[in-house]
């Protein structure tokens, strides 16, 4: 599945807890306290956040966003 994109924060959450997307590429900037927000809410439930082209991308595994439907 293509990497989502969502170009706010509100969008981001929308996109993550949708359960649709595995993928969601953070494309505005992140602030400090938005990015230790979305890692502390997702971090501990096995999400993992890295930087892509100058962009941060949330993944969360198959088997977590199987598991809120």
């Amino acid at each position: 599945m293509a990497i989502a994109k969502a170009y706010n924060l509100k969008q981001a959450y929308q996109m993550i807890t949708s359960g649709k997307q595995t993928e969601v590429e953070l494309a505005f900037d992140v602030d400090a306290d938005a990015f230790f927000m979305l890692s502390a809410n997702y971090g501990d439930s096995g999400a993992k956040i890295t930087r892509h082209n100058n962009h941060f991308v949330l993944r969360r595994d198959q088997e977590e966003t199987s598991a809120s439907d």
